[in-house]
């Protein structure tokens, strides 16, 4: 193993590549930057994979003419900035683990190959675009695109390939653009597009693979079959782009296969879902319901529910007392049925955390949500925004969502999440250019101007408050948040008549939202006193708004927990922290 490993001229382990003519270090075809001493001693262990490579040895290679200061000091850094690189850690290592006063050892599989010849394809990254529908009847639009999202997981089988997830790569459907203009928005180098055309029970599938840098088709088949074989279609097309990629993909086939028309109810509910709009998301419910009624077994559509029940709390769309419970329910029978979901778990980390304000029960259930790779975007956006972000480590919690954004890049929850995380951890500039960034990229979507407006409003930006407020409640004048929001804003710039026309739609506040609405008539008010008493209720109710609202109280811009004490209070109910 270890002559093969000198030999060669790539190493790959995990998502890393390690290019040793070209000096380079590349995770799922980016380049990472990484200085020579740390290339040195990660081209040393590599070397050996699994053996210890004595200090003693690395110092002969690359500090022979340095003292034994110098060297301790170095080596340390080195490997540090190594670790860093590969976002190891020297307490619970995946790659280098250090063996006390011996050296250090690389632990992780490696398999080893040389560079192709000039000239040749070697692409590791790919977006699957929506397949263009040929039916001629918008209402298939939903299986059109629910099979390149099928095609989509499960590329993301495939060992050492990015793909990137649904949201971004639709984010170009139905637009005519240059296909390397796409393919550089997205960061790929590689496109899959094709066509579906449905009649009766035949299908007929065009899929062709594009190298989005040459702009050369470099893979095309055509599928003529029965409705029937859709999952067979799946698993033969992404094998075909392992195959073409030259790379393996591993344990694709379902396990479990749902009867066809559950799993077209199933392509509609996430079809549905993936809208976010408010009546989207009421007909995602009523399709996972449907897809139950005809296969209880089929563990995605529980899971699926589950999402559309935190969803609906998120947004203010249905009472967390009522839909939380439902959503344990459903996300449990979920994973009984697959105890490797990641978004079960997620979604009972997510209840465990906003509703039961159960901390370590949370962190039981995201750590197998999160263990590994892939990790779904969305996935690692709940564990950043449900529980590293209300445990005052909003740092993290945007380091989580940015590693999300480099599979989808234009996924909104990611980049919401991940503004209200800068936000929260007083990078104020940097969180409201990301929200300007997302209030331009989701127009018609309420929340980025919501939160946008909460956070200059905080910072005493009150007429950019009021415009911003403006725009949530033009967007969502059903939503609490939104609403009272707009009235302290309107309240602020003496604008009464208004704001007490939008006032009486809160009150008396014995309506499920309404507290956090008042809360923000009051914050925006700068009326503290009376915004704690709220906020009370707010938490009576378990509305998780209640946690964006406590992230940028606590913000280092601007604690208003440390002149408060009944918000040091509350937070200390909520046991969580009331200083970063």
């Amino acid at each position: 193993m270890n002559s093969r490993a000198r030999a060669a001229s790539n190493i790959r382990f995990g998502p890393f590549e390690l290019d040793i003519r070209a000096g380079e270090l590349r995770k799922e075809g980016r380049s990472i930057r990484l200085q020579e001493q740390p290339f040195q001693i990660l081209r040393m262990l590599l070397e050996s994979p699994g053996d210890v490579v004595p200090r003693e040895e690395i110092r002969r290679r690359l500090w022979a003419n340095g003292t034994v200061v110098e060297f301790e000091h170095s080596i340390h850094a080195a490997v540090k900035r190594l670790r860093d690189a590969l976002r190891d850690s020297a307490e619970k290592p995946r790659y280098v683990e250090t063996m006390a006063r011996r050296g250090y050892r690389f632990i992780c599989p490696v398999e080893t190959f040389d560079s192709k010849p000039v000239g040749a394809v070697d692409q590791r990254s790919i977006a699957v675009l929506p397949f263009a529908d040929m039916s001629g009847d918008k209402e298939n639009e939903y299986f059109s695109d629910g099979l390149a999202e099928e095609i989509i997981n499960k590329l993301t089988h495939v060992t050492g390939l990015k793909v990137i997830a649904r949201t971004s790569a639709f984010a170009f459907k139905g637009k005519h653009e240059d296909i390397r203009k796409i393919a550089a928005a997205l960061g790929v180098t590689t496109i899959l597009e094709g066509s579906v055309r449905r009649a009766g029970n035949r299908v007929r599938i065009i899929a062709q693979l594009i190298n989005a840098v040459e702009g050369s088709h470099v893979w095309a088949e055509r599928y003529d079959r029965e409705m029937a074989d859709i999952f067979a279609i799946q698993d033969e097309i992404a094998q075909a782009i392992a195959s073409t990629l030259r790379l393996q993909l591993c344990g694709i086939s379902s396990a479990y296969t749902p009867p066809l028309p559950a799993y077209e109810a199933y392509l509609k509910a996430r079809h549905c879902m993936a809208a976010f709009t408010r009546e989207s998301l009421e007909r995602g419910r009523e399709f996972y319901e449907r897809v139950l009624a005809l296969d209880s077994g089929f563990a995605p559509a529980h899971t699926g529910l589950a999402v559309y029940f935190v969803s609906s709390v998120l947004t203010g769309l249905s009472p967390a007392h009522q839909a939380m419970p439902l959503g344990r329910a459903a996300a449990q029978r979920g994973l009984d049925l697959d105890p490797m979901s990641r978004e079960a778990h997620a979604m009972l980390g997510v209840i465990a955390a906003l509703y039961d304000v159960d901390w370590k029960d949370a962190e039981r259930w995201f750590r197998p949500a999160i263990a590994g790779e892939p990790v779904p975007p969305l996935v690692r956006s709940f564990y950043a925004f449900a529980y590293l972000l209300p445990m005052g480590r909003p740092r993290e919690s945007a380091e989580e969502c940015k590693r999300g954004l480099e599979d989808d890049p234009l996924n909104f929850n990611v980049r919401f999440r991940y503004a209200a995380a800068l936000l929260a951890a007083g990078s104020d500039e940097a969180g409201e250019a990301e929200l300007l960034e997302v209030c331009a990229l989701h127009p018609n979507l309420y929340q980025p101007f919501y939160l946008l407006g909460l956070s200059r409003g905080l910072r005493g930006q009150h007429a950019e408050a009021l415009a911003a407020a403006e725009s949530a409640y033009s967007r969502a004048s059903w939503n609490t948040g939104a609403t009272g929001l707009l009235a302290g804003a309107l309240r602020r710039a003496g604008q009464e008549r208004r704001a007490e026309e939008l006032l009486q739609k809160l009150l008396p506040g014995d309506r499920y939202g309404t507290p956090l609405g008042l809360l923000l008539v009051h914050l925006m008010c700068s009326e503290m006193n009376q915004a704690a008493d709220w906020a009370w209720k707010v938490f009576e109710e378990r509305d998780p708004r209640l946690i964006t609202v406590i992230a940028l109280l606590r913000a280092p811009s601007g604690n208003a927990f440390l002149s408060d004490s009944r918000w040091s209070a509350l937070a200390s109910t909520l046991n969580v922290p009331w200083e970063i």
